[in-house]
């Protein structure tokens, strides 16, 4: 099924996780009237710029939306902490997958969900939010339209 087919369906929810940057806001914007019923969640690790919290607002009076924020009840610290202050990259992701993720997944719990991700087509090296549990769906609108990093831009300004 392509995601617009999967935009249609009315038996799971559809989720859109945004970082506060460039790609995952134009997927917001992008999909705005494409489905319907969607739902926008913003996953904090409570160490963010206060420019994203700005921004992340802006994004919701823009498309007149409200954005779910939900956060790990340990906290960016704790994890630190708990990996003897070694900061997260590309290698450990201790953070994405700790602080992201996994309340991406408490939040959505054993719905059954379409989760849409604004990975690029001119992004092959990225794999994205994958899930493990059966009732998720995960969809790549930007890959499967074949947008690459100008289309983001002009979605973006437009």
């Amino acid at each position: 099924m392509t995601w617009q087919e999967w935009a249609t369906r009315t038996d799971r929810r559809h989720i859109l996780a945004l970082s506060g940057g460039k790609d995952s806001s134009a997927l917001a914007v992008y999909l705005r009237d494409k489905v319907p019923n969607l739902e926008y969640v913003f996953c904090d690790t409570g160490v963010e710029l206060e420019e994203t919290y700005d921004y992340l607002k802006k994004l919701e009076e823009y498309l007149e939306i409200k954005i779910s924020t939900i956060r790990d009840a340990q906290g960016f610290d704790f994890y630190l902490q708990m990996f003897s202050g070694v900061l997260p990259d590309a290698s450990t992701r201790w953070c994405t997958r700790l602080l992201k993720l996994k309340p991406y997944e408490r939040f959505i719990g054993d719905a059954d969900v379409v989760s849409y991700v604004g990975i690029r087509a001119d992004e092959p090296h990225r794999q994205g939010y994958i899930s493990g549990k059966p009732g998720i769906k995960t969809v790549f609108p930007f890959v499967e339209d074949g947008l690459v990093k100008s289309d983001i831009y002009r979605i973006l300004e437009d």
